[in-house]
């Protein structure tokens, strides 16, 4: 099977995303690694999503720059696949992992404002949930299966102004487009990733 890892930057990518990116368990699959840089996060990651079909991919990964994977991401992340699955980081509220919230959001909501909570995450998983249904989240760690993209309308990704919403920006929209065309998110509890910006780790 062949992965595309794909990183959405303005500028540069952290060392320490690219070093995880390189310590991927590749499970046995064909991973191939590009970025997009110099442009908007809604353009970079359309490109990624083009690339993606062209390379003739079978799984994109979209890595955002200051995120730090675990090397076990990609076999968790395609233990028992969804066509989108996502990894845990912390959000931009959080000043620390043990009490802030995660950038995934509860499923039942109309809009993105109830995330899960770190502590609630490790609940799932002492219960043994790996993946959980979302209603959409951050796309810093992202696993989308390519024929996804064939069945949205382009834009895959945009920042948009709803009247009575507010701003969803790309990765939310992507998910609301995702929800529209009954295609379901789901996040994975195992996928605990650093957010080096945010200096916000998972603890060991």
């Amino acid at each position: 099977m062949k992965i595309f890892i794909a990183v959405p930057t303005f500028e540069n990518i952290s060392p320490d995303t690219f070093k995880s990116i390189y310590g991927l368990d590749p499970c046995g699959n064909w991973l191939v690694f590009d970025f997009v840089r110099g442009y908007d996060c809604a353009t970079a990651r359309n490109q990624i999503a083009r690339q993606t079909l062209g390379e003739g991919a079978d799984y994109v990964l979209m890595v955002d720059n200051d995120i730090v994977l675990p090397s076990d991401a990609l076999a968790h992340l395609l233990e028992d696949p969804k066509e989108v699955c996502l990894g845990l980081y912390a959000s931009r509220t959080a000043k620390n992992i043990y009490d802030g919230n995660v950038c995934i959001y509860k499923t039942g909501e109309f809009d993105y404002k109830t995330q899960y909570k770190t502590q609630e995450i490790q609940g799932l998983l002492e219960n043994g949930v790996g993946k959980v249904r979302i209603h959409g989240g951050g796309m810093g760690c992202a696993l989308i299966r390519a024929d996804v993209f064939q069945r949205l309308s382009f834009p895959w990704f945009d920042w948009v102004n709803y009247p009575d919403r507010g701003i969803l920006s790309e990765d939310l929209y992507f998910c609301e487009q995702c929800t529209q065309n009954g295609i379901p998110i789901y996040a994975d509890t195992r996928v605990k990733c650093g957010h080096l910006f945010r200096h916000v780790q998972w603890p060991v």
